[in-house]
């Protein structure tokens, strides 16, 4: 059964909303590198030691991510096909911004991103830096890595395209949701821009804090 566009567009803003609530819950976790290396290790551990709850959790994230890649190639490409014709004058609607003609090339910066991130921090080694934290900590693999300014770097410019990706995608979602009318455009839109530009600096912070204040 071949899927309408409009109901493509609506599991594009469920995904990019359920992919948004976890990074809330992820930064969350992640703020605990704050606290120090005891705290960040003991929320590592309980990550760990819970695979019943962690394992179907991340392959249920994965299907969600995956959906989203999926339905934003085929909307992308359907979308092109629709209108072959390319002019020589682009026209808006006047609501095209940066973030919104940049969104593929955003999210393919996300993609990749988020195959590094995972393979670093999932089979990455864990070394002693510091003798006050235990030998092979996570606490130890951050550090380490977000004291290198070419990780630390790559984490911070991942993070401007995802703020850029997020705070147009969270306006078009409640759109295709239709949970945003013409009058409420600038103030969703607001909305939007709070909440992506919230999530990609809070996570820029950690490498920055690392690099500049956790020598």
């Amino acid at each position: 059964m071949k899927m309408s566009s409009i109901l493509k567009k609506a599991l594009m803003a469920f995904t990019g909303l359920a992919l948004i609530g976890f990074l809330v819950t992820h930064l969350a976790g992640n703020f605990q590198l704050f606290a120090g290396a005891e705290k960040f290790n003991n929320y590592a551990k309980f990550l760990e030691e819970n695979p019943l709850v962690i394992v179907p959790a991340e392959l249920i994230l994965l299907g969600v991510f995956l959906l989203h890649i999926y339905l934003a190639i085929t909307l992308t490409l359907e979308n092109k096909a629709a209108r072959p014709i390319v002019y020589d004058t682009k026209r808006t609607s006047g609501e095209s911004n940066f973030a919104s003609r940049t969104m593929m090339w955003t999210g393919f910066a996300i993609l990749i991103f988020v195959a590094v991130h995972v393979y670093g921090f999932k089979y990455g080694v864990r070394p002693e830096i510091s003798p006050a934290t235990p030998q092979g900590s996570l606490w130890n693999l951050a550090v380490n890595e977000f004291r290198k300014p070419q990780i630390a770097g790559f984490y911070v410019f991942s993070m401007l395209a995802m703020g850029f990706h997020l705070s147009h995608g969270v306006a078009s979602s409640l759109q295709s949701l239709g949970l945003r009318d013409a009058s409420g455009r600038p103030r969703l839109g607001g909305l939007g821009a709070i909440i992506g530009w919230g999530l990609a600096l809070g996570f820029a912070s950690l490498p920055i804090w690392v690099f500049f204040f956790n020598k």
